[in-house]
């Protein structure tokens, strides 16, 4: 690949202006900040250190995404269950609900309050810890934290905090940046180690190109392998398409949130940055919501395929919590319609704004029968089983070693599969996810859900 890297520094120099924040905006975030600092310093006991984490800390945030990370980091002699309820009571009483102040409390290794600030439209996450000084102590997941803070501040200047930037951006805009269930992505720390061990953004694009999977990366052995060289005992102890292990903690992978998907979207994009390097390659697609009806349904006219939607109203709690749950429930449905013969073309969950759906796209197809492929004929008490429940005339066959047998349907179609299964008092929805909270949508859908589902389908089907 034939790659001019002045011309793609020339379209980064371009973006930076864009994404780093306003001196305005660090002003007010470093003094909110210092001020939730101040007042947790104020209800909190002596020996609790309190620390500002995160991207803000470290300098690596995007303009207009100043949320605050701040670390409550206690003492180990504690025990954690009393850590937890201490955190949580105390932050609760510097909530200002008089200056636009609200919190959720949320659920990571620890539980952690969010305080949301409507009138300053920033968020912070107040989360406790426990204080330690590597990770041999450590005894929670959320204590590395302070760790990274560390890390990253000694191993990255200014350009490549700038690097970081443009790295989030560029993941943020193609839907593959963040480390929760929702995105199966890289995280903002993970970002933070992949260009304080390539040293560029450019660098990094360059390398990711031509890699091969699974990819291992150790930061601080400065030490980097990919497909078949990857060691078979990295391979199989962390199974993951990318392994970054972590400097502050070797039993680590960073990057185990990232899914195949993300990581191999990460090469496409890399490769369509440095052989097209312009500002269309770095935004991908973009939504037009005006033509959301006419866009969705050309779509799937021209395809010839079917929609069918799940569509919820969700609880007011966390995404972070609900998202699990949406799209257990849609891998759940999704192989109950392989299982009867009914494979999606595409399938996806998301929420937004209290809504949720699980749109499935597929073919519009009725089936007479079907196959159920069986056992080995060698498995003698499965296959005499399987012969018993499947017998009858012009039923039964082999292929290869395997007995088959051709079985009318279950459901003439993946619609009448669909609800009967939502119908079926034994099929059980998930603890927030409500069975009565679902309607189920054909092509024509209200036009809020309609919305989901195009941007929904314009993130699945683009890089």
């Amino acid at each position: 690949m034939a790659i001019n890297n002045a011309h793609i520094d020339k379209i980064f120099s371009k973006l930076l202006p864009e994404i780093v924040p306003t001196a305005e905006e660090i002003a007010e975030t470093n003094e909110y900040s210092n001020e939730l600092m101040g007042r947790l310093k104020g209800v909190m006991p002596k020996d609790v250190e309190i620390i500002l984490a995160g991207s803000v800390a470290r300098g690596t945030q995007i303009r207009g995404k100043s949320d605050i990370d701040i670390f409550l980091l206690f003492p180990k002699y504690m025990e954690e269950r009393e850590m937890e309820h201490k955190a949580i009571e105390l932050s609760k009483k510097i909530i200002n609900k008089e200056n636009g102040e609200s919190y959720e409390i949320n659920y990571a290794e620890h539980p952690y309050i969010k305080l949301i600030n409507k009138l300053k439209s920033i968020s912070a996450d107040i989360v406790p810890a426990f204080k330690i000084r590597d990770s041999s102590e450590r005894a929670s997941a959320v204590d590395r934290t302070q760790l990274h803070n560390i890390f990253v501040l000694k191993s990255l200047n200014g350009k490549q905090k700038d690097d970081v930037r443009i790295l989030k951006y560029i993941l943020q805009r193609h839907n593959i940046y963040g480390a929760e269930s929702s995105k199966h992505g890289f995280s903002g720390y993970l970002c933070e180690l992949l260009i304080a061990y390539y040293g560029s953004i450019t660098r990094l694009l360059n390398e990711i190109a031509d890699t091969k999977l699974p990819m291992l990366i150790d930061v601080s052995k400065h030490y980097a392998v990919a497909g078949k060289d990857v060691p078979k005992e990295y391979a199989k102890r962390f199974n993951s398409a990318i392994i970054v292990i972590d400097p502050t903690d070797p039993n680590r992978n960073v990057a185990a949130s990232v899914s195949p998907e993300s990581i191999s979207r990460l090469i496409l994009i890399s490769r369509e940055l440095l052989s097209n390097p312009s500002m269309d390659a770095i935004y991908g697609y973009k939504y037009s919501d005006t033509e959301k009806v006419t866009s969705l349904d050309k779509f799937l006219k021209s395809n010839g395929l079917e929609l069918d939607c799940m569509c919820f109203k969700l609880p007011n709690i966390s995404e972070d919590t609900l998202w699990p749950q949406l799209d257990k429930l849609k891998n759940r449905i999704d192989h109950e319609a392989n299982n009867n013969g009914f494979p999606m073309i595409v399938s996806f969950s998301r929420i937004e704004l209290n809504l949720g759906v699980i749109a499935f796209l597929h073919n519009h197809n009725e089936i007479g029968s079907r196959k159920v492929i069986g056992p080995e004929v060698t498995i003698k008490a499965a296959a005499d089983e399987f012969l018993k429940k499947h017998s009858g005339e012009m039923k039964i066959g082999v292929e290869g070693t395997k007995i088959i047998s051709i079985e009318k349907p279950a459901y003439k179609n993946f619609r009448e599969l669909l609800n009967n299964v939502i119908s079926d008092r034994k099929f059980d929805f998930t603890k927030d996810i409500k069975k009565n909270k679902c309607v189920i949508h054909s092509n024509k859908l209200p036009e809020d859900y309609k919305l989901i589902v195009y941007h929904g389908l314009i993130e699945k089907l683009n890089i």
